[in-house]
């Protein structure tokens, strides 16, 4: 579909080349974390021990009661649940992670138990093995972070699902999500006392351990490494993972929707909001890149015609393009500011979702693509346009 050489969008960008392809915004944003998980193992390790946890209790009903249930069944009921962690569904993990963090010590308490009276082998291994994992310090500050980094892009993927919402408030929304992150970037120290707090609370231990350090033979002539971050827990995880998992997001949201972000752009001007807040010098050169980016749409006319609609539209509360076409098609002011509608109307024709049925009918003129080809295009369009023209009665 996305193929630079042989894809649909490059397809349809030779046959007419002012259009622009948008990847779905929501599906790009789970490939935005799917990559992320991948940016160093201790990272994509960590939701292989969630979900690990989660099927340790979902297999068996009695281990499941014991940690709903444990001793005040009142209280438990309130709190959240374990839940599964999505394939496919990146920015559910939310719900995964917090989830855990609300349960944490109730399934430390339920793992002991487990562990101290489990006649099963197996059961009994599993059991102690999740209590050792979570026992350690780097999984509790990676719930911490992921918490952090899955929590705004959440919201950004609810949001972006929506069907009403717009190419610009889509990329109002990912500014925000990638704002949010960089800020987090700058705040590693409170991920860490946040961690610390939460080792104190559920009773870990998050000081240095005593290891034996490993080091690989060295050659003759060989610099020797840095080992500086040896000793230091948090230095060695800010460098060799957190730096890694945020740099990579913020690269991934930057570069996955740059299509979203040109098409933002490009349309930026005929916000009515910006149409009145915009100098005359800023809406001449966006009105010009807009003309020559169109230049077989959209004539130079374009430019005197949005000057014009800033001083007519002062005193309304439109928002989008879409009111303010809409606007100016009901006050019969499209044959004043044709140029504007033009304009207006290849924006709203840009594809946001595609429904089901769509899809069905793409299928169905691809099947039978030998009858499609028979079809008189031309004609088809002037018999619509003949149907749907508006008509008035000028004489009652």
């Amino acid at each position: 579909m996305s193929g630079a050489k042989s894809g649909v969008q490059k397809r349809i960008s030779d046959v007419v080349p002012s259009s622009l392809y948008v990847h779905c915004t929501a599906h790009n944003l789970n490939l935005v974390i799917a990559d992320v998980a991948k940016s160093s193992l201790k990272i994509s390790t960590f939701f292989d021990i969630v979900q690990n946890i989660y099927l340790f209790f979902n297999q068996s009903a009695p281990r499941w009661a014991s940690l709903a249930f444990g001793n005040d069944i009142a209280n438990q009921i309130q709190k959240k649940v374990l839940k599964k962690v999505c394939n496919s569904r990146w920015e559910a993990r939310h719900s995964s992670v917090y989830a855990l963090k609300e349960n944490f010590i109730n399934v430390l308490k339920s793992l002991t138990n487990i562990s101290l009276t489990s006649k099963k082998s197996d059961e009994l291994n599993r059991a102690k093995s999740l209590f050792k994992k979570m026992q350690s310090f780097g999984f509790v500050l990676l719930i911490i972070i992921w918490e952090n980094v899955l929590k705004p892009l959440s919201v950004v993927s609810k949001m972006l699902q929506c069907s009403q919402i717009s190419i610009h408030q889509a990329s109002e929304f990912l500014q925000i999500g990638i704002n949010s992150i960089k800020i987090m970037r700058h705040n590693y120290e409170e991920l860490v006392e946040s961690a610390k707090n939460m080792c104190l609370k559920w009773g870990i231990q998050f000081q240095n351990e005593n290891k034996r350090k490993i080091y690989s033979k060295k050659l003759f002539g060989e610099v020797d490494g840095d080992r500086r971050l040896q000793d230091i827990i948090e230095e060695k995880f800010y460098v060799s993972v957190f730096l890694p998992l945020v740099d990579t997001a913020l690269f991934q949201l930057e570069y996955r929707f740059k299509g979203l972000k040109i098409v933002s752009n490009t349309f930026n001007f005929l916000l009515p909001p910006n149409i009145i807040k915009l100098n005359e010098a800023e809406i001449v050169k966006s009105c010009y890149d807009f003309i020559q980016f169109y230049k077989t749409d959209v004539t130079s006319d374009l430019t005197s015609q949005v000057l014009s609609l800033k001083e007519f539209i002062k005193n309304t509360d439109m928002k989008t393009i879409k009111e303010l076409c809409l606007y100016l098609i009901e006050n019969d002011l499209s044959s004043l500011y044709s140029e504007v509608v033009t304009s207006c109307i290849i924006f709203l024709s840009l594809p946001k979702l595609i429904s089901q049925d769509q899809l069905t009918n793409i299928s169905i003129l691809n099947i039978e693509r030998a009858r499609t080809e028979e079809l008189d295009v031309e004609k088809l369009i002037l018999d619509f346009a003949n149907q749907k023209s508006r008509k008035k009665i000028f004489f009652k």
